[in-house]
This record gives C-alpha cells, sequence and structure tokens, in this order.
C-alpha cells in the first residue's frame, strides 16, 4: 500500500518547497540581472531567456494604457491642507499643476535655474535663503501645525537646527515653509514645515505669486552656474535626435528647420556653440530625408532582443552603435528628440566636464518606495547615495563625446535589464528607458549632473516663452474656443502630436483661441506652420507622408 505524509505534514513540505523555490529563483534573477548589466553587448541572453519571457507580458500591459502617460501631466506632488506643498514619498501625485514654472525674483531671489544632482545636502551651515509667496514640494520632516513659528527667520533656524531620524531615512532638512501672511494663511498662519527635497533647485515650486501665503526657504547655497559661452567654439556642442516612424519623420522636418534658423542666429550674434547635426534613423535602411536632414542609419534591435511593441528600446542600441562606429568634430553632445522646437541660441551649459539636463519631475530614482529597484541595477544605495542618481532621461541632456562612449553601451544593456525585470517595467511604464539613462550615468561613475529647468518647456502646462531654449510638444493641448484650458477634457480647439501619427499634419494649423492665453501653445502653432509652408510640396506630404521635394536647407 502506497503510503502518504499526514496533512499537516503534507502542507509544511510544500510550503518549504514554494520557499526554497523563490529563494532560488529571486537569487538567480538578481544575479542574471547583476551580469547582463556588466555584459559586453554580444554577451546578451537570447529571447529564450526567463527573464525576457517574465517581462512580456508586464509590458505589453503598459503600452497601451493612455492614462498612465496622461496621469503625468502637470503634476509635480500632493497638496497639503492650507496649501503647504508636500509629498510623504517624494513622489506626484496630484493634478493640474505646472511642470514647469520658474519662480518669480521677488522677496530674497528666485531659485537659481542650475542645480546639482545630489546636492540636497544637510541643513547644518545652511542659509535662509527666502523665496516669498512661494511654496515648495518636499518630504514632510515635521508638520507645520506641530511646529509653529513666529517668524520666517524663526522657522529657518528650525530647520537648521532639526535632527535626522531613522524613522525617516536620516533625511537633514533642506527646505522649509512658512505661512506668514495672517489673511492669506488663516488657521495655518505660522504653521513652518520642515522638509527634505533631492533636488531644491532642480524642482519647480509647487505655486508661486501674491496669493500664495507661504514663504520658502531653500538651506543648501544654490550651486555656481555654469559662464554661459565661455570656451567658445572649443564648448561646441553636436545635437543628435533618433527617430523611426511616420510620427518622428515629420516632426524632425520641423524640428530641423528651427534648428537651422536659431543656429543662424546664433552664429550671426557670435561666440555661437551649437554644433552640427546628426538624426539617427535606427530602422536599419534609408529614407527619403536623407538628403534633407543629416542621417546616420542605426540598426534596429536584433531578434533575439525584441522590443515587444516598447520601440523605445531602439534608442539606447542606436546610440550604441553611433558612439562606437562615429567620429564628430565637436568635444560635446546635445540629446534631443523630434518633437523638440528651438526658441533661442543655447549655449554650452555644462560646468566643466559635469553633464547638463533637463530634471523630469516624474523620474524619482531617489523614491523611497523604488529603492529596492534601483538597488538590482546599481547595488546597495541609501537613500542619500540615490540622491545622487538624477531625475533625467537621455534627452535633453548635454555630456562629452568621451562620456558617452562610456555610458552608452551601458545604457543599451541597462535598458533591455530594466525591460525584463518584472518590478521595474511594472512601476516604470513608458518611461523605463529614461530610468535606464540615469541609472547608467550612476554607473559610469558620473556625478554632479548639473539639472536646468530653463532648458525646456512643455506647453501646455508651461505657459511664457521666457526663459526656455526647447519647446517639447509631448502633451496634448486642449481649450474652449473662448481660451479656457481644459486639461484631461477634449477641448472644442486642440493639438495633440498623436492625432498626427499616420500623415503630418496639414499646412496652416488653425489658430488658437483669441482668448487663449499660453504663449508656448501659440508659439507651437505658428512654428509648425511656418516649417512646412518654407519645406516644398507639404501639401502632398500631408496627405502621402512621402517627401517628394526636400527642403534645401537655406533660411
Amino acid at each position: 500500500m502506497e503510503r502518504t505524509l499526514p496533512s499537516k505534514s503534507r502542507r509544511r513540505w510544500v510550503l518549504a518547497t514554494l520557499l526554497l523555490i523563490t529563494v532560488c529563483y529571486s537569487w538567480s534573477a538578481v544575479n542574471e540581472l547583476a551580469e547582463l548589466i556588466e555584459a559586453e553587448p554580444d554577451e546578451l541572453p537570447d529571447s529564450s531567456s526567463s527573464l525576457l519571457s517574465r517581462a512580456e507580458h508586464n509590458i505589453a500591459a503598459h503600452l497601451h494604457v493612455p492614462h498612465r502617460i496622461t496621469k503625468f501631466r502637470g503634476q509635480v506632488g500632493s497638496e497639503m491642507p492650507g496649501g503647504g506643498a508636500a509629498s510623504s514619498t517624494g513622489s506626484s501625485s496630484s493634478g493640474g499643476k505646472q511642470a514647469i514654472t520658474l519662480p518669480a525674483k521677488q522677496g530674497g531671489g528666485a531659485a537659481a535655474a542650475a542645480t546639482t544632482a545630489g546636492t540636497g545636502g544637510g541643513s547644518a551651515g545652511g542659509q535662509c535663503s527666502m523665496l516669498e509667496n512661494t511654496d515648495y514640494w518636499g518630504e514632510a520632516l515635521v508638520a507645520g501645525a506641530a511646529n509653529k513659528k513666529a517668524t520666517a527667520a524663526k522657522c529657518c533656524a528650525s530647520c537648521r537646527l532639526y535632527t535626522p531620524e531613522a524613522s525617516k531615512d536620516m533625511m537633514s532638512c533642506n527646505v522649509w515653509v512658512w505661512c506668514g501672511d495672517a489673511q492669506l494663511c488663516g488657521s495655518y498662519h505660522q504653521d513652518c514645515w520642515l522638509k527634505h527635497l533631492a533636488h531644491p533647485y532642480g524642482t519647480a515650486p509647487a505655486r508661486v505669486g501674491p496669493d500664495v501665503g507661504w514663504t520658502t526657504g531653500i538651506m543648501t547655497p544654490k550651486p555656481d552656474p555654469a559662464a554661459l559661452g565661455a570656451g567658445g567654439e572649443e564648448r561646441r556642442f553636436h545635437v543628435v535626435i533618433t527617430a523611426a516612424g511616420a510620427a518622428t519623420h515629420w516632426q524632425s522636418r520641423v524640428g530641423y528647420y528651427w534648428y537651422k534658423k536659431i543656429k543662424k542666429q546664433c552664429e550671426e550674434a557670435g561666440n555661437c556653440q551649437m554644433g552640427s547635426f546628426t538624426r539617427l534613423l535606427h530602422t536599419g535602411q534609408p529614407d527619403d530625408l536623407m538628403n534633407e536632414i543629416p542621417t546616420w542609419v542605426a540598426q534596429p534591435l536584433p531578434a533575439e532582443h525584441p522590443d515587444h511593441g516598447y520601440i523605445v528600446l531602439n534608442r539606447p542600441y542606436a546610440l550604441m552603435q553611433w558612439v562606437q562606429q562615429v567620429t564628430i568634430p565637436e568635444k560635446y553632445v546635445l540629446m534631443s528628440e523630434p518633437d523638440h522646437v528651438w526658441l533661442k541660441p543655447m549655449p554650452n551649459l555644462m560646468r566643466g566636464e559635469h553633464p547638463a539636463a533637463f530634471p523630469f519631475f516624474y523620474i524619482e530614482p531617489s523614491k523611497k518606495e523604488y529603492n529596492h529597484i534601483v538597488a538590482k541595477f546599481v547595488g546597495p544605495v541609501t537613500r542619500e547615495d540615490s540622491e545622487e542618481i538624477a531625475p533625467i532621461g537621455n534627452a535633453p541632456t548635454i555630456m562629452s563625446w568621451e562620456d558617452m562612449k562610456k555610458v552608452m553601451p551601458l545604457f543599451f544593456n541597462m535598458s533591455i535589464a530594466v525591460h525584463n525585470d518584472a518590478d521595474a517595467s511594472k512601476e516604470w511604464g513608458w518611461v523605463q528607458e529614461m530610468y535606464a539613462f540615469t541609472l547608467s550615468a550612476y554607473k559610469a561613475g558620473i556625478r554632479g549632473i548639473d539639472l536646468h529647468l530653463e532648458m525646456m518647456s512643455q506647453p501646455p502646462y508651461d505657459e511664457k516663452l521666457a526663459p526656455f531654449y526647447l519647446l517639447h510638444y509631448t502633451y496634448g493641448m486642449d481649450y474652449t474656443l473662448q481660451g479656457e484650458f481644459t486639461p484631461g477634457k477634449y477641448g472644442e480647439w486642440r493639438f495633440d502630436k498623436r492625432s498626427y501619427s499616420g500623415n503630418p499634419p496639414p499646412r496652416n494649423l488653425g489658430e488658437p483661441p483669441p482668448g487663449m492665453k499660453n504663449e508656448l501653445v501659440r508659439h507651437l502653432i505658428h512654428a509648425i506652420n511656418e516649417a512646412s509652408n518654407a519645406i516644398p510640396g507639404w501639401d502632398d506630404y500631408a496627405k502621402t507622408g512621402v517627401a517628394k521635394e526636400l527642403w534645401d536647407g537655406v533660411v
């Protein structure tokens, strides 16, 4: 007779077996990730990899959920009662805020346009750099209601004297907000919130203006900005974009037109640091714009590394091929994108050899909830360590050609590893490739990346042309016929680049409503119209998507 274990023993045996399998699988997965990141590109696992198979379902689930993209629109934090902006995790969770708004020069002066990643720092020796009528985000260390102070100076002193606590990851107080206007603050009058913010000068304030009763103080000193234009032509930077498909086809033409026009203005003004231009076409085949836009053809991802519909994975592979196979006359590179419209000449924003980049509020490598994911790819990191990982993607970023050659192979390997990891692909979704870039820069030993809010605008959540260099038209722009902004709702007047994913937009797009006050949205429509009228044969191009007539590059 066959003997069987008692039911209680069987349950224990099954649970023990499952636990052992889980431990072994987790150990194997983490080690495979580490090997993948360090591997040479030709050593990457093929499509039978357990990691690749495991990630396939997770990635596919994210690529067709529009709300995962629209939820990013204009969010820079969550609002605490009474107007004190805070975030319990440093994450972004409320809508309707402008993604990029530089504080006005008032009170103690505006926050610097540039900051260095990782200089969140402590409050020891901090200065009371006060920004009146300004409310900042930050991870709350001490709630304002429990920390009433009679003056802003006393609130600043409270921040300086704050002792980090283990329960709050030993984070220091580097930002404070104090509500000093009795009429505007109401019951929150004299509340003094103590906070920690990973990148104070690289984060847009929550609110700015005469109707804001809060005063913000940033304890860390402003980094010395780069001497703009210093170094002359020796500091020229090459501009590279990556492209494939119908949408980026017309965007590249518009973007190149404005690059040429602004570069001409730059050269006429003298001491221009805008260099030459490359469209990096990652289709493996030449196209009909080869004689209009300087283009280098890269191979798409090989069959053993399918992108599962996440076409952005081709970008790091294309950039790796480019830096390994070409030489350029410039020592520096600006990585840009097809949907960037140039607004004015950009100098080399780098300090020395430190990269300069635009900070994205939704890239949060220092977020506590992501620490275990980040550690898979760069090794164990403390919260303080993770603040050295800049909140950036690869574009727009300026870095040296030598750093490009170090980072791009890592970027390719890292993007595959992140794509194949279930946790990372679930949490980071469509922007996983951006995380892969900043993790790669950190892995390559690059520290002190300067963050520049003025590098790029993102309408409709940014409104003014000044002080930006680039316009990024990634979000839909919806307005009533009276000019009222209707975020999240189709407007009676609207522009969204996704409406032209198949064929290019027609010439002479309709003017925004007269009452619409957003300078950047209006400028964008004018910019597309100017380019489509200057490039010959656009009417036929808008119908067919084929460039039968080419622009000669003369502006």
